[in-house]
C-alpha cells in the first residue's frame, strides 16, 4: 500500500496525482508544442526563431526534469513515478541531442 492510499478508505476515489499534472499539462503538452513551432521555424528557415526556441526548450528541459523528478512520488502506482522518471530523462537527452545536431547542420551551412 502507498502512502496516499492509506490516507483513504477502501473504496474511496482518490485524487488525481500531482504526477498526472506535471508529466502531462506542464510536461509532454507544451514540449510538443514547443517541438512542433521549432519545427516549423526550421522549415520557414527563421533562423534568430529557431534558436530562441532551441534556447527555450533547453532551459524548458532543464526544469522539466526536476519537477517530474519530484513529482514522481505521488503517482497512485510507484510503477507510473518510475516510468515517469525514466521517460522524462530520455525525453530530456533526445531533445539535447538532437538540439545539438541540428545546431550543427545550422552551422555548416
Amino acid at each position: 500500500m502507498t502512502a496516499v492510499s492509506s490516507l483513504h478508505a477502501q473504496g474511496d476515489k482518490l485524487p488525481p496525482s500531482r504526477l498526472w499534472r506535471v508529466f502531462w499539462l506542464q510536461g509532454v503538452i507544451p514540449s510538443n508544442l514547443l517541438w512542433a513551432a521549432a519545427l516549423w521555424a526550421l522549415a520557414q528557415g527563421r533562423t534568430p526563431l529557431l534558436l530562441a526556441l532551441f534556447a527555450a526548450l533547453l532551459l524548458y528541459t532543464g526544469w522539466i526534469i526536476p519537477a517530474v523528478w519530484r513529482a514522481a512520488p505521488s503517482a497512485q502506482n510507484p510503477n507510473y513515478g518510475v516510468a515517469a522518471r525514466g521517460l522524462t530523462v530520455a525525453w530530456g537527452l533526445n531533445t539535447v541531442l538532437v538540439v545539438f545536431f541540428l545546431m550543427l547542420q545550422l552551422l555548416a551551412q
